[in-house]
């Protein structure tokens, strides 16, 4: 019953979100700006937004309606990749600093020597 619930909902979201990228790329900016008395070159920036805000919207009750895990387990787990993640980065920086530095050492030397 929960997966039927769960189905439902998600096609109900699409219908939404397909209904709402419908009405708003039918509103043009110049729509809104013509009643003030202004207007402006054609854009399809406004449209463009409407279809990321959508996308972003279905996106995101997707995600809650067929999360695998609670909220609390998923935060745990976003955390300690987070957490793995910084520790794989600084694990590369300290490697690469011991790799660097002969190397600049190196240089320096030569670059005393030239200069002599």
């Amino acid at each position: 019953m929960q997966n039927v619930r769960n189905i439902l909902l998600s096609i109900g979201a699409a219908v939404a979100g397909t209904k709402l990228v419908r009405a708003i790329s039918d509103i043009e900016v110049d729509d809104v700006l013509s009643p003030i008395g202004l207007a402006r070159r054609r854009s399809h920036v406004a449209a463009d937004l409407a279809l990321l805000g959508t996308g972003v919207l279905v996106g995101g009750v997707l995600a809650l309606v067929f999360a695998p895990m609670s909220g609390r387990e998923t935060r745990q787990r976003i955390a300690r990749k987070a957490d793995e993640l910084g520790d794989a980065a600084a694990n590369k920086l300290r490697d690469l600093k011991d790799e660097v530095r002969p190397r600049l050492g190196n240089a320096a030397h030569a670059s005393e020597h030239a200069h002599q």
